[in-house]
């Protein structure tokens, strides 16, 4: 996703998002994803790094549509081409919460399905600090209801900001699921850098209604996707 073009009318630099559609065969991809969706037939699904740009030849959220899924409203970028996150839904209508500080929007989406708060974040692989305070003070804010932070943490490296922000989660009374059913801290949720970059941290009134927690290296060892899947079982 390197492919990038500077504009004069705003000084940036963009993705050429038509170029990158052409350059990489997602069919064989899709079909191994829809697959193992269909297989786990998740109640909600939080899926990251996401192309949704109308260059694509697969249109994924009506693929989505025809498993029964909804994606939450206001989850797409007003640009329509690309998201770091999006969630969808088999029932009901959940309700979406923006970002706090309505900062990095893309990076997370939150919505109130119930009594549950669900938060699909990416964290920035850079440790963005502003991010992080947005992000840490909203999660600790919503400790004392049913809450579930879960993604692509970017979190394997204890001398940086993501690490360190998981950490003042975990001491302000967070719950790491992974860790709390007596698996190992390193098990590696991504291929290149084989560290456990994928967390779900639950609040302590959730944590109690988990009935498992899976990291399943399947998509990973298949080469569907670069991570593995973070499944989390609530029971009511």
């Amino acid at each position: 996703m390197s492919h990038k073009y500077f504009s004069n009318r705003d000084g940036r630099d963009h993705i050429d998002w038509r170029y990158w559609a052409k350059q990489v065969d997602k069919n064989q991809t899709w079909k191994g994803l829809k697959e193992y969706i269909l297989d786990k037939k998740p109640d909600i699904l939080v899926i990251e790094e996401m192309l949704i740009s109308f260059y694509e030849e697969i249109d994924f959220v009506c693929e989505f549509a025809k498993m029964g899924y909804s994606y939450v409203k206001g989850c797409l970028p007003e640009r329509g081409n690309y998201s770091l996150t999006m969630t969808f839904y088999k029932e009901g209508n959940p309700e979406y919460i923006n970002s706090p500080g309505n900062y990095r929007e893309n990076r997370s989406v939150i919505c109130k399905d119930g009594g549950l708060i669900i938060c699909g974040c990416h964290f920035p692989c850079e440790s963005d600090a502003v991010f992080l305070e947005c992000m840490g003070g909203f999660v600790i804010d919503h400790l004392g209801e049913d809450f579930l932070l879960i993604g692509d943490l970017n979190a394997n490296d204890s001398t940086k900001g993501n690490k360190q922000m998981v950490n003042r989660l975990l001491d302000e009374g967070a719950v790491d699921l992974w860790i709390a059913a007596g698996n190992d801290e390193h098990m590696p949720t991504e291929q290149q850098y084989q560290g456990r970059l994928d967390y779900a941290i639950a609040s302590p009134s959730l944590a109690k209604k988990v009935g498992n927690i899976d990291i399943d290296p399947f998509l990973m060892n298949e080469g569907i996707t670069d991570h593995a899947a973070v499944i989390v079982d609530i029971v009511n």
